[in-house]
């Protein structure tokens, strides 16, 4: 199958106007640069902010100063406890910010009728690895603590993430699972990055569709402080030696991805472990395919499907 045409002619609509702007190779872009021509490539898609969603905007305390910015959705109109899940955008650590999930956190919310609370971790190279993971953990210790008094329930907690917000979260149910604080309810992984490996299949296919491997590859660069980081599992989810105790794991992945392997791979390593596990790869998808939802009708459908999925684990089978 090839590439989605309404992705296909989005992507080309970006990369034109990249361009103009003069995107210099990856490997020429310094990150303060990266995090502009991020921004002006996000003004490319439509930001819809779900109605009937209550918004929260707050900071709350973590391991190393300063206060870490969270914003927390919350379905209107809920009379019971809800589930909740700690959401971490992408951008590769290095950009990316509450704001660029804003819309998926709302619509989550509604749709699988749960609240959400988004982090605004530390980004490298600023704050290399592990201070992002430490954010991400801190933010769902906190929301264990603290989201009964927004109408959650902390025994029903899950994490989830995108890219690399979907090795944040990998992370932190490692770190969770190995000290036995808190047990979570799931995790959701969209395109999750699991492995500081460039050779797997997927790796090296050439896809040139919104990632690429050399842009992961400078990702990485930024983010770890040596790259015998790569080695530990909270950097690379898929080299965990024992999994079982995970949480039941939501994986999506893109067929043009860069990190379609990542995924699979991860999948099928906690299915070793006994963790239950549901993968779907989506065909002719490319990375960023959430960020289309509003303006590629299957990205929406795939969110859909994504928020019914997280919504019949976290509510115990209902549908």
């Amino acid at each position: 199958m090839s590439v989605h045409p309404q992705m296909d002619k989005l992507l080309q609509r970006i990369s034109a106007r990249m361009k103009e702007l003069g995107h210099p190779p990856m490997s020429q872009l310094q990150p303060e640069a990266s995090r502009f021509f991020y921004g002006e490539a996000r003004k490319m898609f439509e930001k819809k902010r779900e109605p009937g969603v209550t918004v929260i905007e707050k900071n709350i305390m973590r391991t190393n100063d300063p206060a870490l910015p969270i914003v927390i959705y919350k379905p209107e109109h809920s009379s019971e406890k809800l589930p909740a899940i700690v959401y971490f955008h992408g951008g590769g650590w290095v950009f990316g910010d509450v704001d660029s999930v804003d819309d998926f956190c709302s619509y989550m919310a509604k749709q699988a009728e749960c609240i959400v609370i988004s982090v605004d971790y530390r980004l490298a190279p600023e704050h290399q690895y592990p201070l992002p993971v430490q954010d991400a953990v801190d933010a769902v210790q906190w929301s264990y603590d603290h989201i009964a008094q927004y109408g959650g329930d902390p025994d029903r907690l899950a994490v989830g993430g995108v890219s690399s917000g979907g090795n944040l979260a990998a992370a932190a149910a490692i770190t969770l699972q190995q000290s036995s604080t808190i047990q979570l309810a799931a995790q959701l992984l969209i395109v999750p990055v699991t492995n500081y490996d460039f050779e797997t299949a997927s790796y090296n296919a050439g896809y040139t569709y919104s990632l690429t491997k050399e842009t992961m590859m400078w990702f990485w660069q930024h983010y770890l402080q040596d790259v015998k980081q790569g080695d530990e599992v909270l950097a690379s989810p898929l080299r965990i030696k024992d999994g079982r105790g995970l949480p039941p794991t939501l994986i999506y992945t893109a067929q043009y991805d860069p990190l379609a392997d990542d995924g699979r791979l991860y999948a099928e390593k906690l299915e070793q472990f006994g963790v239950p596990v549901q993968h779907t790869c989506y065909e002719g998808f490319v990375h960023n395919f959430t960020n289309m939802m509003h303006l590629v009708g299957d990205a929406k459908l795939a969110v859909k499907e994504m928020s019914y999925a997280l919504k019949n684990v976290l509510h115990d089978g209902e549908k």
